[in-house]
Parts: structure tokens; sequence; C-alpha cells
């Protein structure tokens, strides 16, 4: 396969919130859970989602925050604490985002990567084709599938160029040394050989792959050249009832 899917590494059994839930008791679940931002859904569709940030900014003003502690430590702090009554009215609805970026289950981790990186969050919601919530992504998962061993590497990138056929390829060699893949190996045809240091280089977990494969026919320099025109026939340039009434006088 070229790509990991983002249903391939993608947390299955999410935490979600509620919009209706306070936002002491959304604290307390994701403190409890150790982690530091989740969806919030209605009837089973993503309708928001509420970060850390969102929480800190509902419960504590900036000039109590601790800026030693870790987001994590001030979302136990906050949830330990007695709940305000004008806090304790507060509900998820209140705090959270309703613009919210999604991702489908069969996209490309790359996706999913560039979406967190352009949009500068740490998750995505993954939803299915009616648009119910099946998972979350995260940095630190796209992360996991990057960091894999050689050996396993190596296996994945042989079978991504295997998908070419076997006869496309041949002698096939693929060593890989700390995510750097070296390919050897005589392809068919000098697109084949372009397309798969492509599909090497679109496995996760590969940094950059050294060309080592040769090709025996270049299909960029086999078209025959036009052939040299003659001297132009002048009457070539008018128009064909032009020339047929000149003809006919």
């Amino acid at each position: 396969m070229a790509d990991t899917m983002v249903q391939d590494v993608m947390t299955h059994l999410a935490v979600m919130l509620y919009p209706n839930e306070t936002i002491y008791e959304a604290v307390r679940r994701l403190a409890r859970n150790g982690i530091s931002g989740a969806p919030v859904v209605e009837a089973g569709k993503v309708v928001g989602i509420v970060s850390e940030s969102d929480l800190i900014h509902a419960l504590m003003p900036p000039t109590r925050h601790d800026r030693g502690a870790s987001v994590l430590d001030v979302l136990s702090a906050i949830g330990r604490a007695q709940p305000r009554t004008h806090h304790g009215k507060k509900t998820v609805a209140d705090v959270m985002s309703t613009i919210v970026f999604e991702v489908a289950p069969a996209s490309s981790i790359w996706k999913a990567a560039s979406i967190m990186e352009r949009k500068g969050i740490k998750r995505l919601p993954v939803v299915d084709d009616d648009g119910y919530l099946v998972g979350i992504i995260s940095r630190a998962d796209v992360v996991k599938a990057m960091a894999r061993g050689d050996e396993e590497l190596r296996a994945e990138v042989i079978e991504t160029i295997g998908v070419l056929g076997e006869d496309t390829v041949d002698g096939l060699e693929v060593t890989v040394d700390e995510g750097v893949a070296t390919i050897t190996g005589h392809a068919d045809r000098k697109p084949t050989r372009a397309l798969a240091l492509e599909l090497a280089s679109r496995t996760p977990g590969i940094v950059r792959v050294i060309d080592d494969l040769d090709h025996s026919i270049d299909d960029s320099q086999s078209k025959e050249p036009p052939p040299e025109s003659g001297p132009k026939d002048q009457t070539l340039d008018r128009h064909p009832e032009e020339v047929v009434h000149r003809g006919a006088r």
C-alpha cells in the first residue's frame, strides 16, 4: 500500500463530550483519561470540539495560571476543585469551538497531518460518509505510524512497489537504514522507475530514498520527431472557399 490510512492508526474508542455537560464534568473526564481535548457529539455527529485552552480560559484567569505546570496538571487541578456557582452552570456548548476540521477513515495519514499542521490543531475527529464519529486521530498517532523499525519499513516498501507487478522491476532489492531507503534493481520502463521511487518515498516512516534503480526503455525518447516540412505552399494559408472561387474564374 502506498499510504497508511487514518483508520489504521486512529483511536477507535474516542472520549466524547456532550453539549449539555458542565465544563467541570468535561474537565474531570479529560483529566481522568489523560487527554487535553475531545470532540463534542450530539446524536452521534460532531457539533464542536473542546481543547484545553477553551477550558482553561473559561475556568482560570490567565494571571492565576502557573506557567511551570503542564496542561494536564492544570486540568487535573481544576477537576479536583469544587465547582463555583457561576462556572458550574456553564456548559460545554458555551465554550466549545463550532469550527471543526474532520477527516475520513480512508484518508491518508499525510492528509490528516497536513490539516493539523496548517490549522495548528492537535487532533482530528474521524467521521464516516454519513458524518458519524468513528474515531480520533492525533499528531501522536501520526508520529507512531512513522516510528517503525527498519525491517518493517523495508517490508512495506517492497509490498508497495510490488503493486506495480512482478515483471515490472527485475531484481528488486530494498535496504532501509534509520528510515533511509535504498532501492536497487532494473525497471522495465523509465515511468515505472519513477513511480516505484515515488511509492517508496510515500511510505510512512521513510525519510529519504536513495535511487540505485535502473531502467530499460525511456518512453520520453521513443517518440519519432515530426518530418521536416518543405517549402511552404502559400495556398495552404488561404481559406478553402477563396481557393475554389479563384479557380472558377
